[in-house]
């Protein structure tokens, strides 16, 4: 089946037909970031405090940095095991909305088999996308070097050619992570891992899926930065100023379970939280649809509730 570029925007048919799902989604994303936080705060909070004050602590012992990471490293394992399984849970529930409706249980919503297998996707395809990521970088250093000897005669040809060939070199590795984009999809539509079958299933589509995901990763942007500025517009009116907003976004205080959870950290938890939910609606959204297309095995998508 021939792929469209209206795959990009699948998510948004979501939000429009199932818009109490993706605010469960949203709900159970935000949960999961009430909790993270209180684990931070609890397990955590005088030594992330510590280590976020480091730098403007006069005569600071460097080895100190490594005694509060060993202090944050029992709650950062706790919070990367909740994000794995969390975002397994939300990411199959949209799949599954749309590859094998009516099953799952509220808003899709399920704990089983396939969330188990794509946390191990996720965590196969990070390990997989790690190593490409340090060939391809160190491919692309040795062109460059080579083109840089260019330089010795024309210092002009060789600035252009090692223009062209980083720009090149972003586009290629856009293109191959398009085509290797419905990996978690393909996954889970065939109830089986499979790392690599992503790139036999794209062949010949992977501009029209790059052009796809620029397109919705713009979408995306200018909702986050509406969204956002909003919030910090808020943020400028309750706490009197440009320099404590930015502060309280970017760092807030995890010393205590008062410091923390403020009017402001709150309205900004929430805010996110529900914000997820709608994007993962548009990501996975859009990997479901061209799988559908793509794959003899997607079916039409019906509403969830």
């Amino acid at each position: 089946m021939k792929l469209s570029i209206d795959f990009a925007f699948a998510g948004i048919e979501i939000i429009k037909k199932n818009p109490l799902a993706v605010l469960v989604w949203g709900l159970v994303y935000l949960a999961v970031s009430v909790v993270s936080s209180l684990v931070l705060v609890v397990m955590a909070g005088p030594a992330l405090t510590a280590l976020q004050n480091y730098r403007t602590t006069p005569d600071a012992d460097p080895m100190q940095v490594f005694g509060y990471m060993g202090n944050l490293a029992p709650a950062y394992l706790i919070l990367i095991v909740l994000g794995l399984v969390v975002a397994a849970i939300i990411q199959c529930a949209v799949f599954r909305s749309q590859l094998q409706p009516g099953e799952g249980g509220f808003a899709s919503l399920k704990l089983g088999g396939d969330e188990l297998r794509q946390i191990a996707v996720g965590i196969l395809w990070a390990l997989a996308f790690f190593l490409f990521y340090i060939v391809f970088g160190i491919a692309l250093a040795i062109l460059i070097g080579i083109v840089s000897i260019v330089g010795q005669f024309s210092e002009i040809v060789a600035g252009i050619l090692i223009f062209l060939l980083v720009v090149g070199g972003i586009g290629a590795f856009l293109y191959i992570i398009s085509r290797w984009s419905l990996a978690a999809v393909q996954s889970f539509a065939e109830k089986k891992i499979n790392i690599f079958g992503s790139f036999k299933l794209t062949k010949g589509q992977g501009w029209k899926l790059l052009g796809g995901y620029l397109l919705l990763g713009l979408v995306m942007i200018v909702i986050a930065i509406i969204v956002y500025c909003l919030i910090f517009a808020l943020m400028i009116g309750t706490s009197g100023g440009w320099t404590q907003a930015i502060t309280q976004m970017s760092r807030p205080d995890f010393s205590s379970l008062s410091a923390l959870l403020t009017p402001i950290y709150l309205v900004q938890t929430l805010v996110s939280g529900l914000l997820m939910g709608g994007f993962y609606a548009l990501i996975y959204g859009a990997s479901a649809a061209a799988y559908r297309a793509l794959s003899d095995k997607g079916t039409q998508s019906v509403d969830v509730f």
